[in-house]
This record gives C-alpha cells, sequence and structure tokens, in this order.
C-alpha cells in the first residue's frame, strides 16, 4: 500500500520529496502528491513530515 498525503495538513515543505529514496513524492500547488507505481512502503516520508500529513 503507498503513502498517502492528508492534504488538510500538508503545507507543501517538501521535506517529505527530499526524503523519499524512489523520488516517487512531488509537490505541486503547495501539496504532495505520492506516484503510487514508484512507492515501496519504506515510510521514510511519514518520519520526515513536520506536520504528520503522510499514512500508509
Amino acid at each position: 500500500m503507498a503513502a498517502v498525503v492528508i492534504k488538510e495538513l500538508c503545507i507543501g515543505c517538501g521535506v517529505c520529496s527530499q526524503m523519499c529514496p524512489m523520488q516517487a513524492i512531488s509537490v505541486r500547488v503547495k501539496t504532495a502528491h505520492v506516484d503510487t507505481g514508484r512507492c515501496n512502503d519504506c515510510e521514510e516520508c511519514v518520519f520526515a513530515c513536520p506536520n504528520g500529513a503522510i499514512t500508509l
């Protein structure tokens, strides 16, 4: 199961995309978006997000 962004909590800071080893996260229009085909469920983004806006 791929990471899911809780849009109400995401501030678009980009920390998650910087930490993603699979380059599966991009920030567009101040919100993170996950490419579910690239996500490998490593949880790096979950731990990196300062707002708790990403979950699996």
